[in-house]
């Protein structure tokens, strides 16, 4: 909190006209005069909140202090917006001026306040000797726990026996790394070396960007084609779902003076990513949220057209720690593939809380991976309302869950919140799914639906990343293939997410032009090819194809032409296989089926390509 001190004459204001963020005051506060009177002139900063109750006492203390010291007989408080751009939300500035406002008139000083949120028109006049213009900049002391960290931890079994973490031995090696990080605050072990993921970051020019904040990722063609095809893959599921999907697309700033926003950027903590317009201050959103409840608040929604998801690949933001940050899997922007799913009722809202674990389980084990669940519960009320749900869940995985309740009495939007874990090549436990039951947001937003009366309703709101965000979903792909190569086999990715499928390696230049019109063959079957056309030797393209990832390798020479028949080097079972060039593509073209496709994002032939 940034604070000025004028002492003065006299002060006088005058209220104006009301911004979005105008407190409602008694007439009499709209205009105001004092004299003899030192001038606070007050700006709440985001962080103020985290130390209110020391940062409203010092701030008393000092007031009182110093209009003690300069001689004023009165106080005024006046909020100025104008000595920092990192502004509080006007709920928060409001509270910490009426804190103020109170605790100098307890001290027996004369004291009144103009109106925060107004424009106001004032006349003041400074009295001039040293000690009449002052500054000041209170801290408060340090901000408590971020609430994420609190709470209590048990073990609950498919059989439904819930056990003290401390007590429990059983689970697989990511369920005991869960428990440990989580619920027993063990540090894991340190990692000395380098990931082996972010090999294939630099190999397929996935990057920090030097140019931004920290925590911002940068595409090079290859991985940009195989963001998009994550994201396509992420639109495919949802509208494979038993489900009708609204599909929108919206801003990534909203305003903290609209109200709801306020409340659930509050409610989020402490890692909002604000900017500052020195007008407004705005929070960019953190999943889709914001911008589906804004339009949801204004469909016209009736009990006949739920239930129905509402879908966007969101630009998100989030401040982690700076010497936190971790390619691909924790940065501060991410692409969230949001789903929130509007319900009549909980019963409902469950049914479909557990068709979407389901899917969520689903997609990753078709990676040959498996979850471990913590399940985050908002209340011990929460976990008796969704009990049987929960042991429907752990009796289909047959697997036990780690719950985690938080402390009881604040008023969360959600009631359940699974997050689903993996356990990476480095032996970390890894976040990588979510699903979550709202039950605040739509009172909130103000968003309803007609029942079969014509009565209002409030929906129930679940939200999910079903596969995770887009950058956690391609470090997963990229931990699969590295976690295959410490097995001693030759590490691949699936052929669907590969920039590169197959490519195409003529042995000299005279071969080129046969080889380019069987690329082009291949690609009929909507497949990606490339063709290695320098001048090095067939060995040095091999080599290269390998280093590169590509799927499928074949070389073009006399013998191939002539016979029709391709030997074939297949990366994910590290072999050479005799195929003809239709038989190729009916392959690769089986392979992908169902999955997104996309043309490559640079030149067909590699002479063509610069060096990234």
């Amino acid at each position: 909190m940034r604070v000025l001190y004028i002492h003065a004459d006299f002060m006088e204001f005058e209220s104006k006209k009301k911004t979005p963020a105008a407190e409602d005051v008694p007439a009499q506060m709209h205009n105001g005069r004092m004299e003899e009177v030192l001038v606070v002139f007050i700006t709440v900063e985001s962080s103020d909140k985290d130390s209110f109750d020391e940062l409203s006492n010092e701030a008393v203390q000092d007031i009182v202090e110093t209009a003690k010291k300069v001689g004023a007989e009165r106080v005024m408080l006046y909020p100025y917006a104008h000595l920092s751009n990192d502004l509080a939300p006007p709920k928060d500035a409001i509270n910490i001026l009426r804190a103020i406002e109170e605790g100098v008139a307890t001290s027996g000083m004369e004291v009144a306040r103009a109106p925060f949120g107004w424009y106001k028109a004032f006349h003041i006049r400074c009295k001039g000797h040293p000690l009449s213009e002052l500054s000041r900049d209170f801290k408060g002391r340090p901000s408590k726990e971020e609430r994420g960290a609190e709470g209590t931890f048990i073990i609950l079994t498919p059989e439904g026996e819930e056990i003290a973490v401390e007590d429990y031995k059983g689970g697989s090696e990511c369920f005991r790394e869960m428990v440990d990080k989580e619920a027993l605050k063990k540090e894991g072990m340190v990692i000395s070396e380098e990931p082996k993921y972010l090999r294939l970051c630099r190999k397929f020019g996935i990057q920090w960007e030097a140019m931004s904040d920290v925590g911002h990722m940068a595409f090079n063609p290859g991985g940009a084609l195989m963001f998009d095809l994550v994201a396509d893959y992420a639109t495919a599921i949802v509208n494979d779902l038993d489900l009708p999907i609204y599909m929108v697309k919206g801003t990534n700033m909203f305003s903290l003076d609209e109200e709801p926003v306020r409340e659930h950027a509050e409610l989020f903590g402490d890692r909002l990513y604000t900017v500052d317009t020195g007008k407004q201050r705005f929070v960019l959103r953190y999943a889709a949220c914001h911008q589906q409840f804004a339009m949801m608040r204004n469909w016209n929604i009736s009990y006949r057209h739920l239930p129905f998801g509402a879908f966007e690949v969101a630009d998100s933001y989030r401040l982690e720690q700076s010497g936190e940050t971790m390619l691909c899997f924790r940065t501060r922007r991410l692409n969230m593939p949001d789903l929130h799913v509007l319900c009549r009722d909980m019963p409902e809202a469950q049914e479909r809380f557990v068709a979407l674990d389901e899917r969520i389980v689903a997609e990753m084990a078709a990676l040959g991976r498996e979850y471990e669940l913590l399940i985050n519960l908002s209340s011990k009320q929460a976990y008796e309302d969704n009990k049987d749900m929960i042991l429907r869940l752990l009796e289909k995985h047959q697997r036990p869950a780690l719950l985690h309740f938080y402390p009881e009495g604040t008023n969360y939007y959600w009631t359940i919140n699974i997050e689903y874990h993996i356990l990476d090549q480095m032996k970390r436990a890894r976040e990588i799914g979510t699903v979550q039951i709202d039950v605040g947001n739509a009172k909130r937003f103000g968003i309803t639906y007609a029942g079969k009366e014509a009565e209002r309703h409030y929906p129930i709101i679940l939200h999910t990343a079903v596969i995770g965000t887009i950058e956690r979903y391609l470090y997963t792909l990229f931990d699969s293939a590295v976690q295959i190569e410490s097995e001693g086999k030759v590490g691949y990715l699936p052929t669907w997410i590969t920039p590169e499928q197959i490519r195409l390696l003529p042995v000299s230049g005279s071969h080129v032009e046969r080889a380019s019109e069987i690329a082009d063959r291949l690609e009929s079957f909507g497949i990606r090819v490339s063709i290695d056309d320098s001048d090095s030797t067939v060995g040095k393209k091999v080599r290269r194809a390998k280093q590169d990832w590509c799927s499928y390798v074949a070389v073009i020479g006399d013998k191939e032409l002539s016979s029709g028949v391709l030997n074939v080097y297949v990366r994910s079972s590290d072999s050479d296989e005799k195929m003809t060039a239709d038989a190729l593509g009916e392959r690769i073209a089986a392979e992908i089926k169902g999955k997104p496709f996309r043309r490559m994002y640079m030149p067909r032939e590699l002479s063509r390509r610069v060096d990234f």
